[in-house]
């Protein structure tokens, strides 16, 4: 999910978290750099009408998962015999 933040210092320019920030504001997507805003004291809004999914859903998760686990593996012939 997008992400609005707005740092402390009114007009700061700067990269901070690998976010990059002009006038004071900064948009993202990277849920880790957002819990570091929010642990230090960033405003932290969601960007309205954004609908990207922050986590996949479990039934995404469970299809990535099977798809892992079978990823590379040989099709098993039939016995010769």
């Amino acid at each position: 999910m997008l992400h609005t933040i707005t740092s402390p210092v009114t007009d700061f320019s700067g990269v901070v978290a690998g976010v990059r920030f002009a006038g004071g504001t900064a948009e993202t997507d990277d849920e880790n750099a957002v819990a570091y805003f929010l642990r230090k004291g960033y405003t932290v809004e969601p960007v309205a009408g954004d609908a990207t999914p922050t986590r996949p859903s479990p039934e995404q998760h469970a299809k990535t998962a099977d798809d892992a686990k079978t990823a590379g593996r040989a099709r098993s012939r039939p016995k010769e015999g």
